[in-house]
């Protein structure tokens, strides 16, 4: 794998100023916690948030010739993206943004996870162009241990403000037990074929890190990573996404639409990784899944969803 430079670091400002935000914002609540989330609705369920939440929106620069080029080569993707900007990459200039939104909630943020993206592409994002990029919190769900959001990240330009969408799946992981999990009958397996395989060493999550700035140090820092939940590095879940993209677009799989659930963390190094999908269903719709070795009872799902 070749190696991520960190002169890309001065490219991150941005997000590295949002994580210091959050540092204090946690240090903060940890000497005056805040205040109780606002009360449910009657049923308890999901509901819109944007009315308490005010959305976000930047218009930034282009990204840098030498991170775009960085961040296509750890992707896999060189030669691809002649004069656009890979998709998936919003990874990077949203961040600041939904690090916003989520400094706005009376959430405990140290407690918040990524579980999944979905990106719809309406046209191809220009390369040497700046961007208008806005975020809004679309729903934010009460469920038992644990409070969902869903934020949708809408970027273009100010010719086509709306080229790409993605809705980014989190979760603040609420304290006490967690509740039992409910028992559901496996649907009838796919029938899945390998498309392509890729694999990831143990310096992976921080190459990511350089690449969009999240330095969770769970994906780059060993002593800290053995002493979280996952007991080992693990790559960040928007990177395995990425790698498994590419994989499909190289090779020839079409879509517009994909949406993923991060399901199982790929740990730090990984050495085999496949890529599958199924045949379409009658509405489009191909369920894709990342793959890695079981425990002997089969593989292991690491990402899963569907893409058309």
């Amino acid at each position: 794998m070749t190696a991520v430079p960190y002169r890309l670091l001065r490219y991150q400002l941005p997000m590295l100023l949002t994580g210091a935000r959050v540092v204090g914002h946690t240090v903060l609540n940890a000497i005056a916690p805040a205040s109780r989330p606002p009360a449910l609705d009657a049923d308890g369920g999901a509901r819109p948030a944007g009315a308490r939440i005010a959305p976000v929106a930047r218009v930034i620069d282009a990204p840098a010739a030498d991170l775009v080029a960085q961040y296509i080569a750890w992707a896999g993707a060189v030669g691809g993206y002649e004069g656009e900007l890979p998709p998936h990459m919003v990874s990077q200039w949203s961040l600041p943004l939904v690090g916003e939104l989520l400094l706005r909630m009376p959430y405990k943020l140290t407690s918040v996870i990524n579980q999944g993206v979905g990106l719809r592409m309406h046209g191809p994002l220009p390369r040497d162009t700046p961007l208008q990029v806005s975020a809004a919190v679309e729903q934010i769900e009460h469920t038992p241990g644990r409070i969902k959001v869903v934020v949708a990240v809408i970027t273009g330009t100010a010719q086509q403000p709306s080229l790409v969408e993605a809705r980014l799946h989190m979760s603040f992981l609420l304290q006490g037990p967690r509740p039992a999990k409910t028992a559901h009958a496996r649907p009838d397996e796919p029938q899945w074929r390998t498309v392509g395989a890729w694999q990831a060493d143990a310096r992976d999550g921080l190459r990511f890190a350089l690449l969009t700035g999240d330095f969770n140090p769970i994906h780059w820092c060993g002593p800290l990573a053995r002493r979280s939940v996952f007991r080992s590095l693990v790559l960040h879940g928007f990177g395995s996404f990425v790698r498994s993209y590419e994989i499909l677009r190289q090779q020839g799989v079409s879509f517009r639409e994909i949406d993923v659930r991060f399901v199982k963390p790929v740990p730090l190094p990984c050495p085999a990784l496949s890529v599958q999908i199924a045949p379409p269903g009658p509405d489009g719709w191909r369920a894709v899944r990342l793959a890695g070795p079981g425990d002997g009872a089969g593989d292991t799902t690491h990402l899963a969803g569907n893409l058309r």
